[in-house]
């Protein structure tokens, strides 16, 4: 499937972060990790959704990282959040957990799963997504987490919908527990009101 197809789903900083890779078809993409595709500047949740959904129609998955096999087989004992926390150098592994565990402690009843390539944490719909890239911590709580909290996220790096939180500087662990416990009150409003439709 030639790569022209992909490319004209996705948003221009998309296209321009796949551009240096030289793909001539989709099935290219095999050639590479889904981090080392995330990491690039420019895709986020949206565009990964669409590439991956490219991929699966072409029945070609991403290049395997270190662990991968062992995660899925479960000889790690490990789950898939887990495994790619791993993946990163033992700075980054504590940020991540740290991060996790925050998200845990104020959304105990999330459901916990790597979706567009990201740790995520679920309850009723996707809550929030978070994710490792080579300077920062990105958080994705969709606009809506973002707005409600737009003066005191207003210091950091964003994005439509997400965020970034610089891996030299604390992360802001109060913040982000306060916008998972957001996210996760908004997602069970949307049931309420959709069940008192039904």
């Amino acid at each position: 499937m030639k790569i022209g197809f992909l490319l004209e789903k996705l948003s221009g900083p998309a296209r321009r972060a796949l551009s240096p890779l030289g793909l001539k078809t989709v099935e290219d993409l095999a050639r590479h990790t889904k981090r080392g595709i995330m990491e690039l500047h420019g895709i986020g949740p949206s565009a990964m959704g669409t590439i991956e959904a490219a991929m699966d129609a072409a029945g070609i998955v991403f290049k395997a990282e270190a662990g991968d096999a062992e995660a899925k087989s479960g000889r790690t004992g490990k789950g898939p959040v887990d495994a790619y926390i791993e993946t990163f150098p033992p700075d980054v592994r504590k940020l991540l957990r740290q991060v996790r565990a925050t998200i845990k402690d104020a959304v105990p009843d999330a459901e916990e799963k790597i979706a567009y390539g990201m740790p995520t944490f679920a309850l009723r719909g996707n809550v929030v997504h978070f994710a490792a890239f080579k300077h920062h911590i990105g958080l994705y709580p969709l606009p809506s987490g973002m707005e409600a909290f737009k003066a005191e996220l207003s210091r950091y790096k964003q994005g439509k919908g997400s965020m970034q939180f610089p891996l030299d500087e604390p992360m802001p662990l109060d913040l982000i527990a306060r916008i998972a416990k957001f996210r996760a009150e908004e997602n069970r409003a949307k049931a309420r009101k959709k069940k008192e439709r039904a």
